[in-house]
């Protein structure tokens, strides 16, 4: 959203930025986060693009450069506008020195960010390895072969961006083109401006013809490196892509090009490369296009959330970003606070005060949510991580009611870790897919009554099962501790809340599961199929199934449904992330390499709590009880 208040106090700061090394005002960034781009299927703003590409390259939302901390759309600027200063920015991630050996390039550090003027000198011999290791079977590159090929294709990227806008900084051959007088060279802005005259110069006079020729030649050649960024809205609803400045300045050629939208938006978007090093001139020239491209969009019914969106991005704490990192600190602050109140005697003090930054982070979760679902227009169920987010909010929200019953205290403990933990993950999981967490829906997704069903109801099914077994982790951790070991209540309370939950789970994981049949029906013509995901999905129902039928019959009690409980919360990961690493199936557009690693260490830590809790209950079993002889002698 627009910062108020800038004009003449905007530029005065501007000049004063340049004045110590800075490159743009705060207002011409702030116009520039707004500006709508269509990438990878929708609309959105610059700033979401500039993010997501910073991110891709180096795994950060922010440039550290010795003068200052750029943002991505700073980042962005200098890269398009700036190029030989963004040539110097650090930000090509390389995670092995085995890349920079393969490269023939120095190296300090086994993880470090080099520059593209770094990587400039094995240029040449990363393009040749990205081209083999493209040739390999994805499923036998090595490690370092990956990072290459990754490498490649992004110093690729990189260079696209900085060349996008040699176009409009280029000056083109215009001698012998009688438009353009005696001038033998001539600005994008002069082309412009006679082009439809050219042209019918050229058609009436053959002497034209070849210096005509000549000019076209040029500009083909030179916007062709402008073809990376759809920046220009078309003319008419009938066509869905936006254009790239190489798709549009051809329109300018037209009999009626100069007073086309499209090619007023070039001939704004070559003010804006001639007046970069006038920072006032610069800022002017970006308020008209912003305005103009803003316009255009709006005509289209696209973009018409952009503002929003940016605000989504750019809202934080103190400097820390709202969402998520500023409510992984309040769930972080809590734990602490909870974990403080187990040992000391203002308890219930302690306890009121976690409970409020609780309510209040996850407040702030469920806001993020909600906007991201004004956003997209959409339920707040649609990426693998917004399950995340919206499973970490369900499942602290579940552990607050259980609370709420119990007044144990360790449902209230479990609540911040889980808070933090999604957060966490959902970080992670962002960083390192490095892609918009708000892409356009593949068709047999693109249905907002079966999403706000099927997988909400299935997602807050997972959310309990994880919980459930979160509860059940504390059960097998306290026995082995010896904490309370004089207080079964506590023991039986732990039991009771884990049993809850998983029948509020099942509840939910049976509903979605038929939902989630009813719209395959729909989509695909048949109930079920024997996906894997829906194997997944029916594994907890089944699970879910034998506990509650077990405990009713009296075939387990307090050990066998705590442990059965991890056992359930096992097959939720497993149906959650599991089933998307296969990579087949009709589910497999959630497929992620990132989620291998935690997947296993998640599987490890609970297959000991496993054991060990298993070794607890056949030591408490084999354990003589105290005689009664004993007693009534004493």
């Amino acid at each position: 959203m627009r910062r108020p208040g800038y004009s003449v106090r905007a530029a005065l700061c501007g000049l004063a930025l340049l004045a110590v090394g800075a490159s743009w005002t705060p207002e011409t960034v702030d116009l520039f986060e707004g500006v709508p781009i269509q990438d990878g299927g929708r609309v959105k703003p610059l700033a979401t693009y500039a993010r997501f590409t910073l991110m891709r390259f180096s795994g950060a939302t922010k440039v550290r450069t010795a003068d200052a901390t750029l943002s991505p759309t700073e980042w962005l600027l200098d890269s398009l506008f700036k190029p030989d200063r963004a040539q110097g920015y650090k930000v090509f991630t390389v995670n092995s020195p085995e890349v920079m050996e393969a490269l023939g390039l120095p190296y300090e550090r086994k993880r470090d960010r080099y520059s593209y003027r770094d990587l400039l000198p094995g240029r040449a011999v990363l393009d040749e390895l990205g081209a083999r290791h493209a040739q390999t079977d994805p499923q036998l590159r090595s490690s370092s072969e990956i990072q290459i090929l990754r490498l490649a294709q992004n110093v690729r990227d990189f260079e696209e961006l900085i060349h996008a806008f040699d176009f409009a900084r280029a000056e083109y051959s215009t001698e012998g083109v009688t438009a353009f007088g005696e001038r033998s060279r001539s600005s994008l802005l002069e082309v412009l401006e006679h082009a439809p005259n050219v042209m019918t110069m050229g058609a009436m006079f053959e002497a034209e013809r070849e210096p005509l020729y000549r000019l076209l030649t040029e500009l083909d050649q030179i916007s062709a490196a402008a073809d990376s960024l759809a920046l220009i809205p078309p003319q008419g609803a009938e066509q869905t892509s936006w254009l790239t400045p190489a798709e549009a300045l051809p329109l300018a050629f037209l009999k009626d090009g100069a007073s086309l939208p499209p090619v007023q938006l070039m001939k704004m978007l070559g003010s804006l490369a001639q007046s970069v090093d006038d920072p006032v001139g610069f800022q002017t020239h970006a308020r008209e296009y912003a305005a103009a491209a803003g316009q255009l969009a709006r005509a289209r019914n696209e973009g018409t959330r952009i503002g929003l969106e940016v605000f989504y991005y750019d809202l934080n704490i103190a400097g820390i970003p709202l969402f998520y990192a500023g409510v992984r600190w309040l769930f972080i602050l809590a734990f602490l606070l909870v974990a403080l109140s187990w040992t000391s005697s203002r308890s219930r003090i302690l306890s009121a005060t976690v409970t409020a930054l609780l309510v209040l982070a996850t407040s702030l979760l469920v806001y993020g949510i909600v906007l991201r679902c004004l956003i997209r227009m959409r339920p707040p169920v649609t990426t693998l991580y917004e399950t995340i987010l919206f499973i970490t909010a369900v499942a602290v929200v579940v552990a607050l009611a259980a609370e709420w019953f119990t007044r144990r205290r360790v449902a209230l403990s479990l609540a911040p870790l889980l808070g933090a933990l999604g957060l966490f993950l959902a970080d992670k999981h962002e960083a390192i897919e490095a892609v918009d967490t708000m892409p356009t829906l593949m068709a047999v997704l693109d249905t907002n009554f079966w999403l706000s069903t099927h997988v909400t109801t299935i997602a807050i099914g997972y959310a309990a099962g994880l919980l459930a077994a979160g509860i059940a982790n504390v059960f097998v951790l306290a026995k082995l501790l010896g904490l309370r070991r004089n207080d079964p209540e506590f023991y039986e309370s732990i039991t009771r809340t884990v049993y809850g939950v998983v029948c509020f789970g099942l509840l939910f994981s049976t509903v979605g599961t038929v939902l989630g049949g009813i719209w395959a029906n729909e989509s695909w013509g048949r109930f079920w199929g024997w996906d894997p995901k829906e194997n997944g999905a029916l594994l907890i129902v089944l699970w879910g199934l034998l506990i509650v039928h077990a405990r009713l019959g009296g075939f387990i009690g307090a050990y066998g449904i705590n442990l059965a409980a991890v056992v359930g919360g096992m097959v939720v990961a497993f149906s959650w992330w599991g089933v998307n690493l296969l990579g087949v199936g009709l589910h497999s557009y959630g497929f992620t390499n990132s989620a291998f690693t935690g997947l296993v260490v998640f599987y490890g830590i609970q297959t000991m709590v496993l054991l060990a809790g298993f070794a607890a209950w056949l030591w408490e079993e084999l354990l003589p009880a105290p005689s009664s002889n004993l007693s009534k002698t004493n």
